[in-house]
């Protein structure tokens, strides 16, 4: 039945502690998605709904507006409701974008504008305006000697390189140090723009086999006899996307395999300040083999696209230079002269202090509402949920955003073809806690009633 005949359409609302709207929104969102409702047909008006469902008006006038704003209906002034024709707009709960939350206690949006303002007052036009040189200005590149410090001792100026960005300097090293056909040894879950990278430069990646500690060393060896690898990329510390920490030992094993193959190692590192105290990492424990990228957008802010590399040796920062010169140029003035300005005056750390306060309540939220056995770290900014479900992580995003959420399925950060079936939950991007609050509900829900999944509480 459909056109301008109402419907007898009476949604079965969820059990649970998600808002009674949002039930409605979900309902109607299945209905759309499973054929029950289809496109032009009309929906009975909001006050005999509310009284069929036994609930107050204003629940179901909020309900419709909410699918309105996903596009999953429309209203006609004097018509009535419809079930729209179109797909639903992109989803208004985020927790697909691993972006650092606001830092508590500070207004980051008037920091960046008094920032700003200060620098063009305090900066010569001509310093902000003109282009510096592929590796940094020297004051910038001494800035970045003392961020990098955090992970061992004060590096020499000529080993660090100041970038537009953790990704401009992957490039950089990837087109350095390797060559087109090249294979990269990587987890089999991997940051999902080193795949993109891999593939834009026509480099192979191949997975290493992990255990609970991390990449297997014998598993190291064995694929780079197989592949002829020659670099290796880790992503050690609250690993992008499961979120796991390398230990001590295991990073110190494969310090010396590396050591034993003559492997160059790329240690993507934008999280580890978000723990009080990491483990050492791979610029301290193998220097003279080791490419350390540390971004500050993911501590901070994306605001700030600046991040800094250390290289084994000068004339390996200088190989990465060349390599800036020739794809991104250099890092942009103004924000790298911000990032340096906070850097020495020491409110980078005041934000981080903030981003990691706020991370670890956003965490304390996600443990009071999902379910068990999900990997995290109290400050990660996101987390892992394995899945034990017969449905694919796809199918589950899928799910999910038909419900107006989005989350990151094991498949987008899949090196081959054998991966763990999982997702990744990012809990920076929901603009407050209530709203994440909403989101992980609505996602337990979801999983609560996907079959073969776990049914513990939630």
């Amino acid at each position: 039945m459909t056109g301008e005949s109402d419907l007898n359409w009476r949604p079965v609302l969820e059990v649970g502690p998600r808002p009674v709207y949002l039930k409605i929104v979900d309902a109607l969102a299945d209905a759309r998605s499973s054929g029950r409702l289809q496109p032009g047909d009309r929906l009975p008006p909001q006050r005999e709904l509310a009284r069929l469902l036994g609930v107050d008006l204003t629940t179901v006038t909020r309900a419709f507006s909410e699918a309105r704003r996903r596009n999953l209906i429309d209203a006609t002034a004097g018509r009535g409701t419809f079930v729209t024709p179109g797909e639903p707009e992109e989803p208004v709960l985020d927790l697909s974008m691993n972006i650092p939350p606001a830092p508590t206690g500070l207004n980051l949006p008037a920091l960046i504008r008094s920032g700003v303002e200060g620098l063009l007052k305090r900066s010569s036009a001509e310093a902000l305006l003109s282009y510096h040189p592929g590796p940094g200005s020297p004051v910038e590149r001494a800035v970045g000697t003392s961020w990098l410090a955090e992970t061992g001792d004060r590096l020499p100026v000529d080993k660090v390189v100041v970038g537009s960005g953790a990704q401009a300097l992957l490039t950089a090293v990837l087109l350095s140090q390797t060559r087109e056909g090249d294979t990269i040894l990587a987890n089999a879950l991997t940051y999902p723009g080193l795949i993109a990278l891999a593939e834009a430069t026509r480099r192979k990646l191949a997975a290493v086999g992990n255990d609970g500690e991390g990449m297997r060393p014998d598993d190291i060896e064995e694929a780079a006899r197989k592949h002829n690898a020659r670099v290796l990329y880790l992503n050690p510390t609250l690993q992008n996307p499961t979120a796991s920490v390398m230990p001590e030992g295991r990073r110190r094993e494969l310090a010396r395999m590396a050591g034993k193959l003559k492997l160059t190692i790329i240690e993507d590192d934008p999280y580890s300040r978000l723990l009080v105290a990491p483990p050492p990492a791979f610029l301290s424990l193998a220097p003279e083999r080791t490419f350390h990228v540390a971004t500050l957008a993911k501590c901070i802010s994306p605001f700030l696209r600046t991040a800094f590399l250390a290289a084994p040796d000068a004339q390996a920062a200088e190989r990465i230079a060349r390599a800036i010169r020739g794809t991104t140029m250099m890092a942009p003035p103004l924000m790298t002269g911000l990032a340096c300005e906070w850097l020495r005056g020491g409110l980078a750390g005041e934000i981080t202090g903030g981003v990691r306060a706020e991370a670890q309540a956003r965490q304390e939220i996600a443990r009071s509402i999902l379910t068990e056995g999900f990997v995290a770290a109290d400050a990660s900014l996101h987390l892992w949920y394995p899945l034990q479900s017969q449905l694919r992580s796809g199918e589950v995003a899928d799910i999910a955003r038909r419900r107006g959420l989005a989350i990151s399925p094991a498949e987008e950060f899949a090196v081959g073809q054998d991966f763990a079936n999982g997702f990744r939950l990012a809990l920076g991007a929901t603009p407050n806690r209530e709203r994440l609050k909403e989101g992980l509900q609505s996602l337990a829900s979801i999983l609560s009633g996907t079959p073969g999944a776990s049914r513990q509480k939630v």
